[in-house]
C-alpha cells in the first residue's frame, strides 16, 4: 500500500507541477500580448496538451485522498453491513470500467502514433499525451483495486 500511496502522490505533484508551469505560460503570455504584443505562438495548444497531464495524472492520487465525487443520499442510511457490501461492489464495477477505459486509451496512444496525429498549429506529436492518459488510468486502476482490497479486509474484520 505505500508503494501505491507513494505512486499516487509523485504523480498528484506532477499534476500540480504541470499545473503551475501551465499558469506560468498563460501569465507570460498574457504579460507579452499586452506589454510587447508579441504572444507567445500556441500557448492554447501548449495549454491543452498539459490539461492532459493535469487531469489524469491526478485520478490516482484523488481516489487515494477519497477526494472523488461521492453521493450517498441513500447509502448513508443503511445499516454498517450493508453500506460496506454496497462500497465493495461499486468498487469492483468502477474497477471493471476503469480497466476498459484503460485499454482503450492504450489502444487510441498505439492508433495516435501510427496516424502520425500532430497538434495542428505547433507540429508537436499527440501521441506521449494519449501515453499520459493511459498511465494515469492505470494508476487510478491500481488505487482502486488497494482500496477494494483495504475494504475488503475491513469488512472482514467487522
Amino acid at each position: 500500500m505505500k508503494t501505491i500511496d507513494s505512486i499516487a502522490r509523485v504523480t498528484g505533484l506532477g499534476a500540480a507541477g504541470v499545473l503551475f508551469l501551465m499558469m506560468l505560460l498563460t501569465v507570460a503570455d498574457v504579460l507579452l500580448r499586452a506589454t510587447l504584443s508579441k504572444p507567445i505562438i500556441g500557448t492554447t495548444e501548449i495549454t491543452e496538451q498539459m490539461m492532459v497531464a493535469v487531469v489524469f495524472l491526478g485520478f490516482g492520487w484523488c481516489a487515494l485522498q477519497g477526494r472523488q465525487v461521492r453521493v450517498d443520499l441513500f447509502v448513508s442510511r443503511y445499516r454498517p453491513r450493508t453500506q460496506w457490501g454496497i462500497d465493495v461492489m461499486i468498487y469492483f464495477v468502477g474497477l471493471v470500467l476503469v480497466a476498459v477505459i484503460c485499454w482503450r486509451t492504450f489502444v487510441m496512444t498505439l492508433t495516435v502514433q501510427r496516424l502520425g496525429i500532430t497538434c495542428s498549429y505547433i507540429g508537436v506529436p499527440k501521441f506521449p499525451f494519449y501515453a499520459l492518459a493511459t498511465f494515469g488510468w492505470m494508476v487510478l486502476f491500481i488505487a482502486m483495486a488497494s482500496l477494494l482490497v483495504k475494504n475488503i479486509k475491513d469488512g472482514v474484520r467487522r
